[in-house]
């Protein structure tokens, strides 16, 4: 055995094989060359002269290149190179059907590329490079006719490695032209990388290197990146994907099942379903269920029930029924049904239905919830509280034959609109009468300037403190005279009906500046219960 050493007293901060060599040699032993190439890297060469030729000589000349490489041109790619601590070990390659293909990946000015992707798009076999542009990749069957190795990079030009060439590899890529017409189309790509967890992983790394578009009938995984597709998955697309836990694909054109969470960078066609999530960066079309969520960067033309929420920035064609929340940052052709919310930052043709809220801009059909937003509506928004921004809205004041103050708020469109309301008579002897209530109503045109006003409503009158049931309800038919813009007169009959507790003695009197004629009056002794039935108006001043 035969040692060549020499030790460094300066700590390693790169590994050796990455140090930079610049050395030269003309008919030279390479016994004596690796001498001098150990003080020049500062290690230890071990090897056996009885297996390694070294007494062969060797001429060339390296300049700022890495010892790896160096070696790989002296022994002509034929040793195997291993590195422990400052020594390195040289020994034959053993004879065998694998082949270990290796070197570095470099950009134009000799730096090595960290990151880049090397995979085999027959087998999805992948490797990447390190921090100084080097990889090894075993091939197990060299001898298939279909073999090739491609080199991909994001934002660098692609490089095919073909059988033919050796085993060890210095391959240059190109830095890519940014055009100015693309910088967009890079934001927007970059926008729907957002499944943000998996970034720091080889498989995720990859997906961003690999511009090829890969296909498979089908896969199997178990969870991201361990599976059939191996860490090449997320440019790879499926027609039917099978996910144990979960899985990472590039899209899927038949059918996905995951137990727990299928994720796909592109489209998703057919059907989908995942025990607690879907994640898609492209188009859905097809069948969407998910336990809890549902999320789409591109349109849904689909049916997509989720146990809590659907999202989705594209368009919304179909149906989306959710727990709590459905969201599109786009437009909706269809019907969203929720638990608490649907929201439509853009145009809606069809419905809307929740039972707390709904959100639309322009909404070409009907909204049903307890509050309700458009900024215009052709249907009517059914719920408490609607309000349409180029709709029907006014501040009111008025009077009637109970309160000589009325206030009140319409919001909604004149096919169906919402009231509240509140009225006040002063008495400075005794406590305030006031009353509070909510209607509901509809305005059918009758002239130019002329509309009808149909509407019910009730209202709780006090004095003082709410201490007893008191409430009146009205059923009013009036005419609206619109004077001028922003600006009209109201005034009608209504037929009132009061209901109130006869065992409280504290109401405050039904009437103050009129005196209507009571129509019909009982008293019902068993649950302290009166009713009372009389005519009387409404009139005063609408504020547009």
């Amino acid at each position: 055995m035969g040692f060549i050493s020499t030790f460094s007293s300066v700590a390693q901060e790169i590994p050796v094989l990455e140090k930079k060599i610049t050395l030269s040699a003309q008919n030279e032993r390479i016994d004596s060359f690796l001498k001098r190439l150990s003080q020049e890297a500062g290690c230890v060469f071990s090897y056996s002269s009885s297996v390694l030729d070294v007494s062969k000589t060797f001429s060339g000349r390296f300049s700022n290149q890495p010892l790896r490489e160096v070696l790989e041109v002296i022994f002509e790619g034929k040793v195997q190179i291993k590195q422990k601590g400052v020594y390195v070990i040289l020994t034959p390659k053993p004879e065998t059907k694998e082949v270990v293909i290796s070197g570095y990946v470099v950009d134009e000015s000799g730096q090595g590329i960290r990151d880049a992707t090397i995979y085999d798009p027959i087998t999805l076999q992948s490797s990447t490079t390190d921090e100084y542009g080097y990889f090894q990749f075993e091939v197990k069957n060299p001898a298939s006719e279909n073999f090739e190795l491609i080199v991909n990079k994001k934002d660098y030009s692609d490089t095919l490695l073909l059988e033919e060439k050796s085993s060890f590899q210095k391959i240059l890529l190109k830095a890519e032209e940014v055009k100015l017409d693309e910088v967009g189309k890079s934001l927007a790509s970059s926008a729907k990388e957002f499944w943000s967890w998996t970034k720091n992983s080889v498989g995720y790394r990859n997906s961003e290197n690999v511009k090829d578009t890969l296909n498979r009938d089908f896969q199997l995984s178990l969870i991201p990146f361990v599976g059939t597709n191996r860490k090449i998955s997320g440019s790879v697309i499926n027609d039917y994907s099978v996910n144990i836990l979960g899985g990472f694909s590039g899209g899927t054109t038949k059918a996905e099942l995951g137990g727990l969470f299928n994720i796909d960078r592109g489209d998703v066609q057919s059907v989908q379903i995942a025990g607690l999530f879907n994640q898609v960066g492209g188009k859905v079309s097809g069948f969407q269920m998910a336990g809890l969520a549902n999320a789409t960067l591109d349109a849904v033309d689909a049916a997509q029930i989720a146990g809590l929420v659907n999202f989705t920035t594209g368009e919304v064609n179909g149906v989306q029924l959710a727990g709590v929340l459905n969201m599109t940052t786009s437009g909706l052709s269809g019907t969203q049904v929720a638990g608490v919310s649907n929201v439509a930052l853009k145009d809606v043709e069809g419905a809307q239905v929740s039972a707390i809220l709904n959100v639309g801009r322009k909404v070409n059909g009907s909204q049903v919830g307890l509050f309700n937003y458009a900024d215009s509506i052709s249907g009517a928004p059914v719920g408490l509280i609607s309000f349409v921004r180029k709709g029907y809205n006014n501040i009111e004041i008025g009077t009637n034959e109970v309160m000589p103050v009325t206030l009140a708020l319409r919001t909604g469109t004149r096919s169906f609109y919402n009231i509240l309301f509140a009225g006040m008579r002063l008495n400075p002897s005794d406590s305030t009468t006031w009353s509070f209530g909510y209607g509901l109503g509809t305005s059918p045109k009758l002239g130019k300037k002329t509309f009808l006003n149909l509407e019910l409503s009730s209202e709780q009158m006090n004095k003082g403190n709410v201490a007893a049931l008191n409430l009146i309800t009205k059923a009013y038919v009036g005419f609206d005279f619109q004077l001028a813009k922003g600006f009209g007169l109201y005034a009608g009959p209504t037929v009132n009906y009061r209901v109130y507790d006869s065992a409280y003695s504290g109401h405050p009197d039904l009437f103050s500046h009129v005196s209507p004629k009571i129509q019909s009056e009982k008293l019902y002794a068993t649950n302290d219960i009166g009713t009372q039935l009389w005519w009387g108006f409404r009139a005063g001043f609408r504020f547009f």
